[in-house]
């Protein structure tokens, strides 16, 4: 009886420990299913904020993009400087921030931020460092300073890119003449410049150099309606103009234009014929020898410096005679042209008579008959001497002579003359440091982009405006 009582209550309890189990078993799955719910919740959720995250970004991009579309630019930096520090150093907003501050005037802090983005990218922007650097040059367009607008638009005529045509057609605006002359010049070497209406309205200026630059650009533009425009200024009261009317009508094969130049290039006047010498050599006519050889006797020095330069371009014997005798003028403007010439000629004569100029007593004149030698591909070694003296010298006109002068070094001397040149690029003076970027992009063409690069950073506004023609150029030669 006892015994059956006490399995009773094993029996009892036992069916109490197993309901108790299948309670817990119950309990344990329902929060095992509430466990995992809550895990598919957050990874859902988790999924979805970078969708969320990148949305909100694209919105931001969008309408930091249509601000700049709609040319609202000040408005587009100014939302950028309101967004937190991570979400404005964003490329592409980034992006947008550099290319508003180029159009607000302001590449030298676009030039801040997109040093940022390179950090970032690890490699440069071709598209925005073009932006900026062409930033740079129109930031002197409008400036007080002839000289500074002159910088400029040497820039954009050397550029030679269509997409300078409607700067170079502004500044055939401005109020100096030589800043016109050269808008003029630059559009005349680009096809679409020359057809341009205002190219052939500035035919009305007032300044002889603005017409002569016109004439000769349209007489290059085959357009024979150019002859009967050159017919009407060939009794224009200045001679230079004369002088490009009668070039245009030789160049379309009108004899009276080429009696007209070989009568100018024998003319009293030295004006005239150093402008009618010009025209010959751009000719190239049969006759061109014998007024260069004529002209390199002539008693006035402008008039012995055309011919000596004019000689470059006849690769011959009387001419290299010519040459050689020049490298003794008493003028030292002369001796510079004949060396320049002189190392265009290939010949051991023409290396003999440049050593023997190292000892020329003009510093100027020694500078570009080292250029002329390394041109002629001798060794840097035979040079190093005269280089190293003349980078030490106190006028920033010798050493601005000597940069210009090494970029016409050979190939085979480019790694001594970069060092010198790179040098010189830290010069104390902005000349030296201008003659030295476009010597190292004349030498070294894209591979040149590090250097001009630190010219962006330029203290001195010449400087930097002459960087960023230079970029504009060598990256537009490498595409």
């Amino acid at each position: 009886m006892i015994r059956a009582l006490g399995d009773r209550d094993d029996a009892s309890h036992q069916s109490n420990v197993g309901d108790q189990k299948r309670e817990l078993s119950e309990r344990g799955g329902v929060g095992l299913f509430r466990w995992a719910l809550t895990c598919v919740w957050l990874v859902f959720i988790a999924l979805q904020a970078p969708a969320a995250l990148a949305s909100d970004f694209s919105a931001i991009v969008d309408k930091l993009q249509h601000l700049y579309d709609k040319q609202q630019y000040r408005k587009a930096v100014d939302e950028i400087s309101a967004l937190s520090s991570e979400l404005a150093a964003e490329p592409d907003i980034r992006r947008i921030k550099i290319r508003s501050l180029v159009r607000l005037g302001n590449p030298k802090e676009a030039l801040v931020d997109y040093d940022g983005l390179r950090l970032v990218l690890k490699q440069d922007d071709a598209l925005l460092l073009r932006e900026i650097s062409l930033g740079f040059v129109l930031a002197m367009i409008n400036d007080m300073r002839e000289q500074m607008r002159g910088v400029a638009y040497t820039a954009l005529k050397e550029w030679q890119s269509p997409e300078a045509i409607p700067f170079l057609e502004n500044g055939l605006s401005d109020g100096s003449g030589i800043i016109r002359a050269l808008a003029a010049e630059g559009l005349a070497k680009l096809e679409e410049g020359r057809r341009s209406a205002r190219f052939r309205q500035a035919m009305d200026d007032q300044a002889a150099l603005v017409k002569e630059a016109v004439l000769k650009g349209l007489g290059k533009s085959g357009d024979a309606s150019v002859v009967a425009l050159a017919e009407s200024v060939l009794q224009d009261p200045e001679a230079r103009v004369r002088v490009a009317a009668a070039e245009v009508l030789c160049r379309f094969g009108r004899a009276q234009g080429c009696a007209l130049l070989d009568q100018s290039a024998k003319a009293p006047n030295p004006d005239e014929r150093t402008a009618a010498i010009r025209s010959l050599v751009d000719l190239r006519g049969a006759r061109l020898l014998p007024v260069l050889i004529e002209a390199s006797e002539h008693k006035q020095p402008s008039v012995r410096g055309v011919a000596a330069m004019g000689l470059a371009h006849v690769p011959k014997p009387e001419a290299l005679t010519a040459l050689t005798r020049l490298l003794k003028d008493p003028l030292p403007p002369v001796r510079v042209a004949a060396a320049v010439s002189l190392g265009r000629f290939r010949s051991a004569d023409a290396v003999s008579s440049l050593k023997k100029a190292l000892e020329d007593h003009d510093a100027s004149v020694r500078a570009f008959v080292v250029g002329s030698l390394l041109e002629h591909g001798e060794e840097f070694d035979a040079v190093a001497s005269a280089v190293s003296d003349l980078s030490r010298m106190r006028e920033p006109a010798v050493r601005s002579a000597l940069a210009r002068a090494l970029g016409r070094a050979s190939d085979g001397n480019r790694k001594p003359v970069r060092s010198v040149l790179g040098s010189l690029a830290a010069d104390t003076m902005p000349r030296v440091r201008i003659a030295a970027l476009k010597a190292m992009a004349k030498l070294d063409g894209g591979d040149a982009l590090s250097l001009l690069k630190q010219g962006l950073h330029d203290e001195d506004d010449a400087v930097r405006a002459t960087a960023g023609g230079e970029l504009l150029r060598v990256m537009a030669s490498k595409q």
